[in-house]
This record gives structure tokens, C-alpha cells and sequence, in this order.
């Protein structure tokens, strides 16, 4: 089959296609602690709820709360995978509040925060933080997880005789980052003419294949391409099909850009000479293809 030059650019974005900084995500509903409201068979919960598509590189996390003693106090973040990790156990014998960044970067294990009050009121405005330490136990076990989801923040009292005041947590999540690539091939399906060599001449069908792939690390989200006929081509209505690869496409995708067919997966549509391309997700490693077909003029 004789491919053609008729290739033009494709305007392609995604997120996240390159490397991004820390997302931030902040709890700042007050509550409560002490032995009898938030033992740590019933705890205080403060979740964070991602919308966003993406994978996890690191995860760091901050807390602000007022307590007598600091070592009553026990904090687990969980992610929506269902990862828990511990981010202090009743470290600060009587030491008060919790003023923290907890990060696996951090030289001091939060184990040695052990001399210090931490500055913690209503008022205290995080971050940045007062301090920062590493946790209990790495965060780095979410590292690759997907963010999108409810991630859980238990915060409890497991000794007698004192309390505190849950204010803010800030949870920060760096994204692995996507590298979306796209390539474009066409061919001629017929000119009327041919049965085994068809060319490019006046009424034939040109078949063309548009290819998205992530090659990661991270999941790329909001994928979106256009891409405009030449001038000299007339797309053909009804003719747009996606699948997991140009051999493959044979889901119908009408050129419209509503109805069910926009997400299942690939959303594709086709208006004033320009095919627009949308997929809510692509995991590393994947790709997916869309067809349509045009006639030379």
C-alpha cells in the first residue's frame, strides 16, 4: 500500500507530560483529641480527596495540632490504595503540640523530637512548617500508587489524662512524571481505479491513524490532540474509529462531541476541518489509536 505525505501536526497536551512540582492538598477542620473522643480504636479522621489523574513520586505530609502531652499521640496516613503508613507513635513523652513536616528527606528520624514544644494555636498559620522529621515509617511505600482517591489521615490519643485540638494538615504530593508521544500515518485505502496499487489522485479514500502513547513513568491524564485536514482533503462523516492500535480501531466514534462514546474510552469528534482527540487516562506503557478516513479532491 502506498503511503502518503499529507501529514499534518498534531497539537497533543496531557498531564502530567513533564515534571511537575508538589500538589497540595489542606485539611483544616478542627477536632478534637483525647483518650476518650479519639482512642485509637475510634480516631480522629481527616481525609484529602484527589480528583487529579496521576502517579505518586513522593509523598510528604503536615501537621498542625495542639496537645498535653505530644507522646500520647499515634498518626497513620493511608493511602486510596489501602497503603497505611505510620508517621509518629507516642514520641515526646511530655513534650507538647505537634508544629511537623513529615518528609523522608528529613536528617532526624521523628524519633528524636524529643526536647522541643512545637508552637501550635488556632491562629499558628502552616505552612511552612516548624519543624521537619522523617516518620515512623516511610512514605516512599506510596511512591508508584495512583493519587487519585481519598487519602485518610487518623490522628489518636492512646494515653489517659490529657488533650488537644486538631487544626490543619497539608498533604503534598509530588507526581511521577508522563512522556506522551504521538505519530500519525496515512494510506490509500482506493482511488476507484486500482484494485491492488491505488494512488492519491482525485476521489480516493485516504485512511488516516493517529497514535498516542505513554512510555511513563508516571499515568498521563487529560490527554487531548487536534489535528487539521489539509485543505485539499474532505473528510468522510461517521468514518472516525479508536482501539488499541490502527489494526485494531473498529469502536465506532461518531463526530459529534457528546454521548456515551466520548468515554469509552477515546473521545473523538470532528468540526470545521479539525479531529479532536480526548482519553481521561493513559497508564505507562499504554497507547490507543484513532482512524478516520478522507477523499482527495
Amino acid at each position: 500500500m502506498w503511503w502518503i505525505l499529507w501529514l499534518s501536526a498534531i497539537a497533543l497536551c496531557a498531564f502530567p507530560q513533564t515534571a511537575f512540582a508538589q500538589l497540595r492538598y489542606t485539611n483544616s477542620t478542627d477536632g478534637a483529641v483525647n483518650e476518650t473522643v479519639t482512642p485509637c480504636a475510634n480516631p480522629l479522621v481527616r481525609n484529602f480527596t484527589i480528583s487529579e489523574i496521576y502517579t505518586v513520586a513522593d509523598v510528604n505530609i503536615g501537621v498542625l495540632m495542639a496537645h498535653s502531652y505530644r507522646g500520647d499521640l499515634q498518626f497513620h496516613l493511608q493511602s486510596p490504595a489501602g497503603t497505611r503508613v505510620q508517621l509518629i507513635n507516642n514520641v515526646g513523652a511530655t513534650r507538647n503540640n505537634v508544629n511537623v513536616l513529615f518528609d523522608d528527606a528529613a536528617t532526624n528520624p521523628i524519633s528524636n523530637h524529643s526536647s522541643n514544644n512545637d508552637s501550635a494555636t488556632a491562629g499558628t498559620g502552616v505552612p511552612p512548617y516548624q519543624r521537619t522529621f522523617r516518620p515512623f515509617q516511610a512514605l516512599s511505600l506510596f511512591n508508584g500508587q495512583e493519587a487519585n482517591g481519598v487519602w485518610r489521615l487518623e490522628v489518636c490519643d492512646n494515653m489517659a489524662g490529657d488533650s488537644g485540638t486538631f487544626y490543619q494538615s497539608d498533604l503534598f504530593i509530588t507526581p511521577r512524571p508522563a512522556t506522551v508521544n504521538v505519530t500519525k500515518v496515512s494510506s490509500v485505502v482506493a482511488d476507484g481505479i486500482s484494485l491492488t496499487n491505488p494512488k492519491a489522485v482525485p476521489g480516493a479514500t485516504i485512511r488516516y491513524c493517529i497514535t498516542i502513547s505513554n512510555t511513563g513513568p508516571g499515568t498521563a491524564a487529560a490527554i487531548g490532540a487536534i489535528d487539521t485536514l489539509p485543505a485539499h482533503l474532505t473528510y468522510i462523516a461517521g468514518s472516525m474509529q479508536s482501539g488499541a492500535t490502527c489494526g485494531s480501531a473498529i469502536t465506532a466514534e461518531d463526530d459529534n462531541a457528546i454521548g456515551t462514546d466520548e468515554t469509552d474510552p477515546v473521545g473523538a469528534s470532528f468540526s470545521n476541518g479539525t479531529a479532536s482527540i480526548n482519553r481521561a487516562s493513559l497508564a505507562s506503557g499504554s497507547s490507543f489509536a484513532l482512524v478516520f478516513n478522507a477523499t482527495v479532491n
